[in-house]
């Protein structure tokens, strides 16, 4: 980057974002609310893990929530109806020109190529399932934490991209049974408890463990080879023999790297590793390569 970002400078409103070394965290803002899902939300979170994916300094994200705050995300605030939520320029132009907010954070997280931590230390419903925790490489929660996709028990179908994530993270059977019954669950429940990377006992431990992990992430894995292995799982290819030939790619180019040169070197020498390359800098210059598509209403293309 040319200018490196100032986080306390910039003007978040519903997020406060704090760097800690290598590691960022943004902590949701709203507890009076719930943590309830804002328009500013969702502006303050899209800019930040836009920064933080362009900000070589950060490797990890955490995002939680104040663990004295009577949630971590109650969801999408529908006292008022469903009208809220709707862009009015949008709606001008029908139903064809929505585009849920929910998903467009979904989208800025899951784009965000270092290592995301949810640290989920409270109630979790409707979008704080979602967008919230889904797009995220890890989930630590709290065990008490009561969770829900309550979305068909309030007529609507699921949002923030959750019918394409739910699937592939835990698999058909256990995300249809949550987005079908819409019921309430722990996560130690069987339909979901896949879903976690760790399960804490009390809403104060959560947010502690996991930024200690992301602390020993940081200091211990390559920003670039991160960044081609998240690709890899999720831009795989269509058959194995394609992916083969991705993979292939990807080993080749990073033994290239200084990274790959201080691997092998701390490893012969038994001393902690210094990786130093970062992706502004020494990501492949064939990455990505699959087709983003702008999902913006008069640029998608199916």
């Amino acid at each position: 980057m040319t200018a490196l970002p100032k986080y306390e400078e910039l003007g978040f409103k519903d997020v406060r974002v704090e760097i800690q070394g290598a590691v960022a965290i943004s902590t949701l803002n709203r507890a009076k609310q719930r943590n309830s899902f804002s328009a500013q939300l969702v502006q303050d979170l899209i800019r930040a893990f836009d920064l933080f994916d362009k900000d070589d300094r950060i490797r990890v994200v955490v995002l939680t929530a104040d663990p004295t705050a009577p949630a971590y995300c109650s969801g999408a605030d529908i006292s008022g109806g469903w009208g809220g939520l709707w862009d009015p320029e949008a709606e001008k132009e029908g139903e064809h020109a929505h585009r849920d907010s929910g998903g467009d954070v979904t989208m800025a997280i899951f784009r965000c190529r270092k290592i995301t931590i949810a640290a989920v230390n409270g109630h979790a419903v409707g979008v704080g399932m979602t967008a919230l925790q889904l797009p995220f490489d890890f989930r630590f929660v709290w065990e008490c934490a009561k969770l829900a996709f309550p979305f068909v028990r309030r007529g609507i179908a699921p949002e923030a991209i959750s019918t394409y994530l739910l699937p592939k993270l835990i698999g058909h059977s256990r995300a249809n049974a949550l987005f079908l019954s819409g019921a309430t669950v722990s996560p130690t429940s069987p339909s979901i408890q896949p879903l976690y990377h760790s399960i804490l006992p009390t809403r104060e431990a959560v947010f502690p463990a996991a930024l200690k992990f992301a602390h020993e992430l940081a200091e211990n894995t390559s920003q670039t080879a991160v960044a081609i292995t998240k690709a890899l799982t999720w831009h795989a290819a269509d058959n194995l023999e394609e992916q083969h030939i991705l993979d292939s790619r990807a080993i080749r180019s990073l033994t290239g790297n200084g990274d790959a040169a201080e691997g092998a070197r701390a490893f012969r020498e038994k001393r902690p590793i210094r990786f130093t390359d970062t992706l502004s800098k020494d990501l492949p210059n064939w990455v990505p390569w699959w087709r983003e598509i702008d999902t913006r209403h008069r640029k998608a293309k199916l």
